[in-house]
Parts: C-alpha cells; sequence; structure tokens
C-alpha cells in the first residue's frame, strides 16, 4: 500500500521527477543546473510539465516554437491533432507572428504542416471552432496576454458564452452530463444563481447539482488541455497572467524567453531547458558584431546626427560593393532617436523628430527616404514602406522616440544614432536590439557590413557603456563585447578659444551672403551644395577626355 501511495506521489508531479533525471544526467545548461525546479499546477491541481528555452533577441524564437510544438505533439502527446494556444505580449509580435503562421509557404507554417499532414487551422479568439477541428487538425490559436490576464474576466469575450464554439458541451437540458463533466474538469465557469460572476458565486454553484457549464472559448479551453506556447514569457509572471494561463489546464507549457524570470527557493519561474548565448548567434552569423560605440563631444546634435549620416554613406558605398560583386542587396538603414514627436512639443529646447528630418534633408536625403515612426505618426504603414527589405524600398533612415520596441524587426538598419541618450538612456537601451540583427542570416565577408555602429549625443562615455551593456542583458546577449571609441576622458573637455579681431578691423562691419533656395510649393531654405548643385548637374553630358588628355 505505502509502495502504490508513492507511485502516485511521483505520478501525481511527474515533471519535477523527470526534472530530476536531467538534472542527474547532466542534461539542464551548466549555468542554470543548480537552480530549483519550479512546478506549475493547472486549475484542478494537476502537475503541468513547463520549461524555457531562454533564447536572446533575434534567434529564432518563433521557429524554435513551431518545432518545439511538432516534437511536443508527436513525442509527447502522441498525436497529431489538438489545439496549441499561442501567446504574445503586444500587437506587434502578435500580427508579425499571425503572418508568418498564415502564409502556407513560410518555415514556421511549413514545420507545423509536417507536424499535422498539412492539417493546420491558424485561429484568433474570435474564429468559430468545433469539436471536428480539434479532432481533426492542428489548431493554433494566437492570443495577446492582455485578453487573457486582467483582473475581470467576465467582460472579456474570451469567458463569455458565445455561440461559435460547437460540439464541446452537453445539451443544456442533460443536467446528469453537465453535473458529470463539473467533476471531471472541476474549473470550468458556470451560469451562477442570481447573475453573480464573483468568484465565491462560481465555487458555490460549481457544487450544485443542476449548474449549466457555460459556452465560452475558455470553457473549451479547459476541457482540451492544449499545449500552452507564451512568446516573451517573462511578462506572463504576474498574479493574474499566471492564474489564468495555468487555468487553461494546459498538458504542456513552453516559454521562451531572452531574460527568463530566475527561479529561487521562495519564489517560482522559469525552468530553463536550453540557454542559447549571445556569441553562439555570432558563431551562427545571425548578428552584426561588434558594436562600435562612438561617445562624442559634438559641437551641436546636428554634427553627430552628420556623424552618423557619414557612417550610413560608408555602409552603402561598402553595400554596393557587395552587391556588385555577389549581387546580395543590403540597404544600409539609419535610426534616429530623438526627445519629442509631439506637434505641440517643437521649440521648447529638446530635439524634435521634424528638426531631425529637416537636417537629413539638408544633408541630402530625399523625403521618400525618412520615415517618422511615433504614437502620432507612422510612415512605416504606407505601402511603399511595409517591406523594408525590398530593393524597391526607398526608406534609409527611421526617426522614433521610442516606438520600435518588441516585435519591430529589420536587419538592414546598421546605424542608431542616440540624440536623446544624454536625457533618456532607457529609450536608447530599447533600439540597440534593433540593430544587431544580419541580414540574410549570413556575413558578408566585408567588416564594415557584418558590424552594427551606436553614436551618442551629450553622454557620458561610462553611462552610455552601463545602457548597451544593460539592453545587450534585456535581450539575452550579455556575453558579447562592445567597442567602444569616445574622447580621451569624462574630465572637462577643452573649451574653444574665441578669437578676437584686431584693432584695426576692430569696428568693420562684414556681411555675409545668405545663399537660400526655392522651389514651388516648399518653403525658402539654405542651399545645400551637395544635394541642391552637384546632384543636379547634367553629368551625363560632360566629357572629361580633355582633361586627360590637356591637363
Amino acid at each position: 500500500m505505502e509502495e502504490m501511495e508513492e507511485v502516485a506521489r511521483q505520478v501525481a508531479d511527474f515533471p519535477r521527477k523527470t526534472w530530476e533525471s536531467l538534472r542527474a544526467q547532466g542534461a539542464l545548461p551548466p549555468a542554470f543546473a543548480d537552480r530549483p525546479y519550479s512546478g506549475r499546477f493547472d486549475g484542478a491541481g494537476e502537475a503541468v510539465p513547463n520549461v524555457c528555452l531562454k533564447v536572446p533577441t533575434g534567434g529564432g524564437k518563433t521557429l524554435l516554437a513551431a518545432a518545439s510544438v511538432a516534437r511536443v505533439f508527436s513525442g509527447y502527446l502522441g498525436r497529431h491533432a489538438g489545439l496549441v494556444l499561442w501567446v504574445v505580449p503586444n500587437e506587434a509580435i502578435y500580427r508579425q507572428t499571425l503572418k508568418a503562421l498564415a502564409d502556407r509557404d513560410h518555415p514556421y507554417r511549413q514545420i507545423l504542416n509536417v507536424a499535422a499532414a498539412g492539417r493546420v487551422r491558424i485561429l484568433e479568439k474570435t474564429s468559430p471552432l468545433s469539436r471536428l477541428d480539434t479532432e481533426s487538425n492542428l489548431c493554433v490559436m494566437l492570443l495577446m496576454l492582455q485578453s487573457a490576464a486582467r483582473q475581470s474576466k467576465e467582460t472579456l469575450r474570451f469567458f463569455r458564452d458565445r455561440g461559435n464554439v460547437l460540439g464541446f458541451l452537453p445539451r443544456e437540458d442533460d443536467i446528469e452530463a453537465h453535473w458529470k463533466l463539473l467533476e471531471q474538469v472541476p474549473n470550468l465557469d458556470v451560469y451562477a444563481p442570481w447573475g453573480s460572476h464573483s468568484d465565491a458565486a462560481q465555487e458555490l454553484a460549481r457544487r450544485q447539482k443542476g449548474s449549466i457549464v457555460k459556452s465560452s472559448l475558455g470553457n473549451v479551453m479547459r476541457l482540451l488541455r492544449p499545449m500552452v506556447v507564451i512568446d516573451e514569457g517573462h511578462h506572463a509572471y504576474t498574479e493574474n497572467a499566471l492564474r489564468t494561463l495555468d487555468g487553461f489546464n494546459p498538458s504542456f507549457l513552453l516559454e521562451l524567453s531572452a531574460t527568463p524570470r530566475v527561479v529561487s527557493e521562495r519564489a517560482g519561474g522559469s525552468n530553463i531547458l536550453a540557454d542559447v548565448r549571445g556569441t553562439d548567434l555570432d558563431a551562427a552569423e545571425m548578428i552584426k558584431l561588434p558594436i562600435h560605440v562612438e561617445v562624442r563631444r559634438w559641437a551641436d546634435w546636428q554634427s553627430c546626427l552628420a556623424a552618423s549620416v557619414a557612417q550610413l554613406d560608408a555602409l552603402r558605398r561598402e553595400a554596393e560593393a557587395l552587391r556588385g560583386d555577389t549581387q546580395r542587396y543590403i540597404r544600409p538603414i539609419l535610426l534616429v532617436q530623438v526627445e519629442r514627436t509631439g506637434a505641440d512639443l517643437r521649440d521648447a529646447g529638446f530635439i524634435h523628430a521634424e528638426d531631425a528630418k529637416a537636417h537629413l534633408l539638408q544633408l541630402g536625403f530625399s523625403e521618400s527616404q525618412i520615415a517618422i515612426k511615433t504614437s502620432e505618426k507612422n510612415d512605416l504603414k504606407s505601402p511603399e514602406n511595409i517591406d523594408l527589405l525590398s530593393p524597391t524600398c526607398a526608406v534609409r533612415a527611421i526617426i522614433t522616440k521610442q516606438a520600435l520596441q518588441e516585435g519591430w524587426d529589420c536587419p538592414f538598419a546598421y546605424v542608431l544614432c542616440a540624440l536623446a541618450a544624454g536625457r533618456n538612456q532607457n529609450a536608447m537601451t530599447q533600439l540597440v536590439g534593433r540593430v544587431l540583427r544580419q541580414p540574410q542570416v549570413a556575413k558578408t565577408g566585408r567588416a564594415e557590413l557584418d558590424a552594427c555602429y551606436v553614436f551618442c549625443h551629450e553622454a557620458r562615455t561610462a553611462d552610455v557603456v552601463k545602457s548597451i551593456k544593460k539592453s545587450l542583458e534585456t535581450e539575452g546577449m550579455g556575453d558579447l563585447s562592445i567597442s567602444v571609441r569616445s574622447d580621451a576622458d569624462d574630465a572637462e573637455a577643452p573649451k574653444p578659444i574665441r578669437l578676437k579681431r584686431r584693432s584695426e578691423f576692430a569696428s568693420l562691419r562684414i556681411f555675409v551672403p545668405r545663399v537660400t533656395w526655392s522651389e514651388t510649393g516648399h518653403e525658402r531654405r539654405e542651399l545645400v551644395y551637395e544635394s541642391d548643385v552637384l546632384q543636379r548637374l547634367p553629368w551625363d553630358r560632360f566629357d572629361p577626355s580633355h582633361l586627360v588628355h590637356d591637363w
């Protein structure tokens, strides 16, 4: 009898036993092998296998998630049909993942197609769902974390009674069948007496024979026991998120994160099964290294921006040479971080997006080559700018404050000009990871195109290095090194000396003409020699042969 109780105890928490076995075999990542196992239990109190893949940003988390779904269904669940609940943290990642999984030619979708013999359905939370769907197909439902982890979950469609989930519940008049279902799955939502929606009323109603189970998508999840995939899983450790996700009665829980929650003796966290390092991504040619950081005492922010553009132009020339040699297309892009973006905040003593754009125009950029991405304005949604990797796209500079965060991905981003680094280093920290991805996941063989660049305005070297290190740690790449070019130190920099006129010229008034440029429909502005004069010369009609012979 005691032996049977011991077996029952081990079976009840078999994920912990399995984890200890992996630890004994030395199969866990060395850096996390000694951390205690963090158990999770579903709404019925049963242990849920839960693991985390620690993968840096840009390391292919979505690809690994798709491959893991295939492995779990075939190797652990022993079937090819069922339900996967794929949870993402924000709208940007939601749209990006949905687009990839819905594309039958995309590698993510092809992995799922192989696992399910081509019978795959991609769903959103409002999509109709029937028992026949889940018995015949691998159904992948995308859900934003906020949609399932709010305080008042009764107000959410996910937990409301709805008419497009079919075949999962008994007829409403079959009281015995509903009672039996509640015995099997005790955390199903029911219609509580007097219309009360409190947890206490729900618990009381579940114990009363005659209660009717709601026909809600949330209840369908609890019945089907889906595999749950949590992208950017470190966001899913609030009390509401944990309670809701565990309450879906998952059969397996897979977390993917660059910065998993640390497990301690007192608090639960991520059970890290795989640890991918930043150096691993570099070896796989997935990121640009080194990170060159330029910290100077610029005369003004325009000088910092001009230096960034000079670096961008050097990269453009390298990219053109690369295309001439290999036909490989790369169009280096500059990210400009400003201090203000709102239309009513210009001329307030801060570096504004429109000011940065105006200076880029003076430096020779055209309107089509500049995109502004803010909460008020998003030029990246224009049809011609949707695919930044396309040769037909003209964008060479993107101006933002802090709008390019998780989920934004463009391997052509090479240079970050942090004009707000001195006042808002947190925003710069979020942007550094946006210039790390390597185009086409392959090194070019040209040192300039295999690196990325950060230019900082009005910031101390030590503060910048600290912020970039923090950014790399946030992206899961704290093991990478950076190259810093700065002033000799952060002591007082030499101040410019104002030269005085000689006495004979002290009272002389000197007038310097201001050359301007005017075009129909545009305000008069200062002349830019390179773009306004040199670019407009008819070079095709210029014959330099006489210079060669007569010079």
